[in-house]
């Protein structure tokens, strides 16, 4: 992929085309070093999957792609982590099934692996310690492996993907930069956030390229605003304003138009497809699966016996024991608790 558009507007040998030189202007100089940073490296960090809709020779399909980002994601909130490092994890495995065949059975592993990896990668750029340890990770997600596997797929994880070598340029760090660049209506970034959490988890905007799918969720989010407040004000300038701004930064990073408006039409598709699915009523029960021993605790039936004590007979010349009759009773299989076990003696409590 050419990178013409990436060298710096400073540059006199190579300069940037008559709309790259427009952004130029507009752009604040500070912002220049980390587009251009951006730009050299986006290659490197993009995902190229491949993956079948159905599994036919034990590959992994889009469907646990999806499953293990979904996964993730929960981790994400179960532990209340930072946006940065689910998206670092779900692009560390995104470029992990890229280069690496892997088995369907050594997903879970590697999808914790990947959340540790991004825990210790957040955890050297903050400066602080991590919240959450590898045991914690592993008992949450059941992913049926040990903390010593994910700690030896880690260093898998590193040595495969190079860790150490460069840091990552994620889709979130392209977000950030877009919205700082569109400086004219900021969005709300939990907002931007809360769109590209979506986005990332489908498997459809996975090998869309980082820097166009950034731009999309910020100029969709864009729009949105702007129709809003065009029901009370008007707003023809600023849509103009934002629009030549993207149309300037679309040349300035070799954005094809072809590629801008499939990478569009995706990110709409998986946000209708989302937003379908969390418009539509929950009708799945909610089922409690417990383990024998938990089961023994909640309800101790190991000291319990159905069987009643022996009745001996006796044999009396008269019986002066009164007849009583039993009508109206009913067997106790016709109860709605008869699955639960009967001591053999049953107390009777009486009123007076």
């Amino acid at each position: 992929m050419s990178r013409a558009g990436a060298r710096h507007p400073d540059a006199d040998d190579c300069a940037p085309s008559s709309s790259g030189a427009q952004c130029e202007d507009t752009l604040p100089q500070q912002l220049y070093a980390t587009l251009n940073e951006y730009l050299q490296l986006e290659y490197k960090f993009q995902p190229r999957l491949c993956l079948p809709d159905e599994s036919e020779s034990g590959e992994v399909t889009i469907g646990a792609r999806d499953g293990a980002a979904h996964v993730l994601r929960c981790l994400k909130v179960w532990f209340d982590l930072p946006a940065d490092v689910l998206i670092s994890a779900i692009n560390l495995f995104d470029r992990f099934l890229t280069k690496m065949k892997v088995r369907p059975c050594h997903v879970p592993c590697i999808t914790v692996s990947c959340m540790n990896v991004a825990l210790d990668e957040y955890a050297e750029l903050t400066k602080q310690p991590r919240k959450v340890s590898v045991e914690e990770l592993v008992s949450v997600s059941q992913s049926a492996c040990t903390w010593r596997d994910v700690a030896r797929m880690s260093r898998v994880l590193a040595d495969k993907l190079a860790l150490n070598n460069a840091r990552a340029i994620t889709p979130l760090h392209w977000l950030r930069l877009v919205r700082a660049l569109a400086a004219a209506h900021l969005p709300q970034e939990s907002e931007l956030v809360n769109l590209l959490e979506i986005a990332i988890c489908d498997a459809g905007c996975a090998n869309a390229r980082m820097s166009e799918l950034a731009l999309v969720i910020v100029y969709h989010q864009l729009e949105k605003q702007l129709t809003e407040c065009a029901r009370v004000r008007d707003v023809s300038d600023e849509l103009y304003y934002l629009y030549e701004f993207a149309a300037q930064l679309q040349a300035y990073c070799n954005m094809s138009d072809a590629s801008l408006v499939r990478t569009r039409n995706t990110f709409r598709t998986v946000l209708s497809r989302y937003e379908a699915r969390s418009a539509a009523p929950q009708r799945q029960r909610l089922v409690w699966r417990l383990s024998e021993r938990t089961l023994k605790v909640l309800r101790p039936t190991d000291r319990l016996t159905s069987l009643l004590p022996t009745i001996e007979e006796q044999h009396l010349a008269a019986d002066t024991t009164p007849s009583r009759n039993r009508s109206g009773s009913e067997s106790s299989e016709s109860e709605e608790t008869s699955d639960w076990p009967r001591s053999p003696v049953l107390p009777v409590y009486c009123s007076n």
